[in-house]
């Protein structure tokens, strides 16, 4: 069946698109991009979906979810995480660890993909922890979570403390051409202090935690992705001396 969907603002980075357009679909296949006002040829048999006011984009990526299944899923499962992800445009996920067990082995990266496929609904691609149990000791086997389906490794909102154990984390990432997605804070600097340190912490009375306790974890990592050639992505960045260190570290290659 061809479907037009009629005065949506199209925007596609690829083509650098952004402007009102038609677009065709023949057998669910994009067959044209018409701009807005043009004469489509063949216009007979066709169905008309009104898309004013809205955006037209290819599939939407978010490469940090929290589907929590296996183990979790009173909090959220592959169904009803796919479901929303589908409903709000995303396409393709990736998915964390956090689960229970950890995604530290093969048998539950297979788990989540086939359970995905099963679903039906988008492309779930796990991210493996880092290290077994995300206990940020022992390397988790990452050849073979690469191997199982895994696009990368991280152990979310867990900071790998050794600075030892996320340098081979790097190189071993690095070998099997995935990216390592950390999580950067000191928890002797942090002790997991809910407030930010400043004025209204001490006013209020309540412990907190320096901007220094990101910082220094940024800058350790950029280090240590520089020494190992290895591909790095910072997670939770929230500081604005953490924002300035990474935006350095790009601009220095």
């Amino acid at each position: 069946m061809r479907i037009h969907i009629v005065g949506g603002r199209v925007i596609d980075p690829a083509s650098g698109t952004d402007r009102e357009m038609t677009v065709v679909l023949d057998g669910g296949k994009i067959e044209a991009l018409v701009p807005a006002g043009e004469r489509i040829t063949s216009e007979v048999g066709f169905q008309k979906l009104d898309a004013s006011g809205l955006w037209v984009v290819p599939g939407l990526i978010d490469i940090h979810v929290h589907f929590r299944d296996p183990g979790q899923e009173y909090k959220e499962d592959i169904y009803s995480g796919s479901l929303a992800a589908n409903a709000g445009g995303f396409t393709t996920c990736c998915c964390m660890p956090n689960t229970k067990p950890i995604n530290d082995n093969a048998q539950i990266t297979e788990y989540m993909i086939r359970r995905a496929e099963q679903v039906g609904l988008i492309h779930l691609h796990p991210v493996g922890a880092i290290t077994v149990g995300s206990a940020g000791e022992q390397l988790a086997p990452i050849g073979e979570l690469v191997a199982a389906g895994c696009v990368g490794i991280t152990d979310d909102g867990r900071c790998v403390q050794n600075a030892n154990v996320m340098r081979r984390a790097l190189e071993y990432a690095k070998s099997f051409g995935v990216p390592v997605m950390v999580h950067c804070e000191d928890d002797h600097l942090s002790q997991k202090h809910p407030m930010h340190e400043g004025f209204y912490s001490t006013k209020l009375g309540i412990k907190a935690q320096p901007a220094a306790a990101e910082d220094v974890m940024v800058a350790r990592d950029l280090i240590l992705a520089e020494l190992t050639g290895g591909r790095l992505h910072v997670t939770h960045l929230s500081t604005k001396k953490g924002v300035e260190l990474v935006r350095r570290a790009k601009e220095a290659g």
